[in-house]
């Protein structure tokens, strides 16, 4: 007895192969890669752009405190010995520490704190010359 073929050439009851089989799953998981990649890739940025933030609000921190310092010297000029100070603590700033320096009628104000989860300390200077009546 001799097996009888079907129209397309093969045996009846044998299953076709079929070179795309499969390629819809492979798709659909090359997809939901490329989905985790972009989410994993925001969700650094977001990370990144929070730790910026943070730097932003105590730099202005920072510049704030200075800048009240040397206002107050500004208006008491005749003392301005008795400002001097050497690693004060700044209550605003994470580990804050302010250093005053006069020399003459120039003030420098040097502010430090340091982020939390940072590896650095950040510095903040500014220097001023105090003139007038």
């Amino acid at each position: 007895m001799t097996a009888s073929t079907a129209t397309d050439g093969r045996r009846p009851g044998r299953a076709r192969r079929d070179p795309q089989r499969g390629s819809a799953l492979l798709e659909v998981l090359i997809a939901i890669l490329l989905f985790a990649i972009g989410i994993i890739s925001l969700l650094r940025v977001l990370g990144t752009a929070v730790r910026d933030s943070g730097d932003v609000e105590f730099r202005a921190v920072a510049a704030t405190v200075a800048d009240t310092t040397i206002g107050r010297m500004w208006v008491d000029r005749s003392q301005l010995a008795n400002y001097v100070v050497t690693n004060a603590a700044v209550a605003e700033l994470p580990s804050g520490t302010r250093t005053v320096a006069v020399n003459g009628n120039t003030v420098t104000v040097t502010i430090n704190w340091q982020p939390p989860g940072a590896a650095t300390t950040r510095t903040h200077t500014v220097t001023a010359t105090l003139v007038g009546n």
